[in-house]
């Protein structure tokens, strides 16, 4: 997966071929600095099935997929400048995409930064799905990619 940019600093998922183990490793482009950021969930299911997301509201998002389940968290600070995950939403997919097999497993594969949208592999396709209005769109009828970077234009006036 591509790092996310929030902040001013970058965030890549890191994954321990050993066990499995995932962590975040945040490079502040201000000051040259790294470090680890824990990751909401704690287990082995976790590599494959989470993305990180650059959040609407500017913070840095944790989407992954538990069976039909997707859920999201937004880092957030509090007063005392102390970092901690909020579990933000809780989606059921089985009820919001079209899904043949129910076993099968489903995967993120990519966010569009700063907009609250994942994009989902299931058995019938790739699907983006909005978090916050939960409508989806069938955007491809394969479901082989691994990993999808959204491509948006803009527009920079002199």
């Amino acid at each position: 997966m591509p790092p996310v940019l929030v902040k001013g600093a970058l965030h890549f998922m890191l994954v321990y071929a050993r066990d499995g183990h995932v962590e975040i490793l945040k490079y502040d482009l201000r000051c040259s600095c790294l470090s680890l950021v824990d990751v909401p969930l704690v287990g082995p299911g976790i590599h494959g099935a989470a993305i990180l997301m650059a959040m609407e509201d500017r913070s840095l998002g944790f989407a992954h997929v538990d069976g039909l389940t997707l859920h999201i968290w937004s880092r957030e600070m509090d007063f005392n400048r102390v970092a901690s995950w909020s579990h933000r939403t809780i989606i059921d997919l089985r009820n919001l995409l079209p899904i043949q097999n129910t076993d099968e497993r489903l995967r993120l594969i990519g966010s569009v930064e700063g907009s609250d949208t994942v994009f989902v592999t299931t058995d019938l396709g790739i699907y983006e799905i909005n978090v916050k209005s939960q409508r989806w769109k069938e955007i491809w009828k394969s479901e082989k990619f691994r990993a999808l970077i959204p491509y948006m234009s803009f527009y920079n006036p002199q």
